[in-house]
């Protein structure tokens, strides 16, 4: 397997675990510190805090500093941070604090293990690469609840291993992978930072990419926390956890679809792909607003993952073309700044409109409203570039 393929996909496996590493141990973290759901929170939602924050100063340090220096450096914080807890495992205080430095640690590797595949991989090959990371990172997430109850009352500390672990192979699969191409600098550190945020910020195709990457990447953090409730609203007389199985069906089809993605990628015009996806984002939140019944539901969530899953590849793809040679993973991580935040946004809506309007069925509907807008600013887009 060519190293642009299984590089990136190890990579993004072990920020899957990064992310996910807590919640199937999160019992034993409580009782470790001797808090409850409110201290567990502070804990867990730390990691995601920073790795959103830091993406935009990560894209610019890598820019400067170099791929190769910034893989290096980032995995060994990921490593190191996720050890230290041992130091004082009672400790909550310093589990946060190196849950906030792993956090932002991983913004770093994430964007350099793009910029990796950006570098390395052939044109006609970076659709299937990002398709094959964004799947890999899918299935990371998923590694931990399958892996930490083989543990038992240990599970903690093999959560903190397993995180560590992966930047460490990492490192160590350096031996395999061309160095060279990575060592170069595309930023010239004296290069003003101000401008080359300047000539990110200007870009309305990656404000727009960023908005799709949070409608996609948002919809599938949506659909894990949300979907069991939606169905057991559907149900009466039934319970979130009986819809837990189902969800995990959803969320494996979304992560099979970022593979597909990247072969879809590969063959069509990417801008017109990204936005039919998008309105099918749009119509697929509308039917699962009307639908009546859990299943009819359920089969709207599977293709509304498989569709989120599919505009993967395109987006990062599009986002490197759009940001140029010399500002990958600059242009990446302002990009993803955008889509954490419209991430954030649509999991408190889904959340705030159930506890006060009775109903997930009204932000259902809100972002269908969303995406629809979405779908047009893309046609815009495309159509004030066809006049150029």
């Amino acid at each position: 397997m060519p190293v642009y393929y299984w590089f990136p996909v190890l990579g993004c496996l072990g920020i899957g675990i990064m992310f996910m590493n807590i919640p199937p141990v999160a019992t034993q973290f409580m009782q470790l510190f001797g808090v409850g759901y409110g201290g567990l929170s502070f804990f867990l939602s730390s990691l995601f805090w920073t790795h959103a924050l830091a993406q935009i100063p990560a894209g610019l340090l890598i820019d400067r500093l170099g791929i190769l220096r910034s893989l290096v450096i980032s995995a060994i914080l990921c490593t190191a941070g996720s050890l230290a807890p041992f130091l004082a495992p009672h400790g909550l205080g310093l589990a946060i604090f190196m849950r906030l430095a792993v956090g932002m640690a991983s913004a770093m590797l994430f964007l350099a293990i793009v910029s990796v595949v950006k570098t390395l991989a052939p044109p006609q090959f970076l659709a299937r690469a990002q398709g094959l990371q964004g799947a890999a990172f899918s299935f990371g997430t998923m590694l931990p609840y399958l892996a930490l109850p083989i543990f038992g009352s240990r599970g903690w500390a093999a959560s903190y291993i397993m995180v560590a672990l992966m930047p460490a192979l990492l490192l160590l699969s350096l031996l395999w992978v061309p160095r060279a191409p990575l060592q170069q600098k595309t930023v010239d550190a004296n290069y003003s930072v101000w401008l080359s945020l300047k000539t990110v910020a200007k870009s309305k195709r990656l404000w727009f990419l960023g908005c799709c990457h949070g409608f996609s990447f948002g919809t599938i953090t949506a659909l894990g926390s949300w979907l069991p409730s939606v169905l057991a609203d559907n149900s009466p007389g039934s319970h979130p956890e009986n819809w837990g199985i189902a969800t995990g069906a959803v969320l494996l089809a979304g992560t099979l679809a970022r593979a597909g993605g990247g072969e879809l990628g590969s063959r069509s015009g990417l801008h017109e792909l990204l936005t039919k996806l998008v309105l099918g984002i749009s119509l697929l939140y509308t039917a699962m607003a009307f639908l009546p019944g859990p299943f009819p539901t359920l089969a709207a969530g599977v293709c509304l993952a498989v569709c989120c899953g599919c505009a993967y590849a395109t987006i990062f793809v599009l986002t490197i073309r759009t940001a140029g040679p010399g500002l990958v993973a600059t242009g990446v991580g302002f990009m993803s700044t955008i889509a954490n935040m419209v991430n954030v946004l649509l999991t408190l809506l889904m959340g705030n409109v159930r506890e006060y309007a009775g109903s997930f069925n009204p932000a259902l509907l809100v972002t269908a409203l969303c995406a629809a807008g979405l779908y047009l600013w893309g046609r815009m887009l495309s159509r004030s570039e066809d006049a150029k």
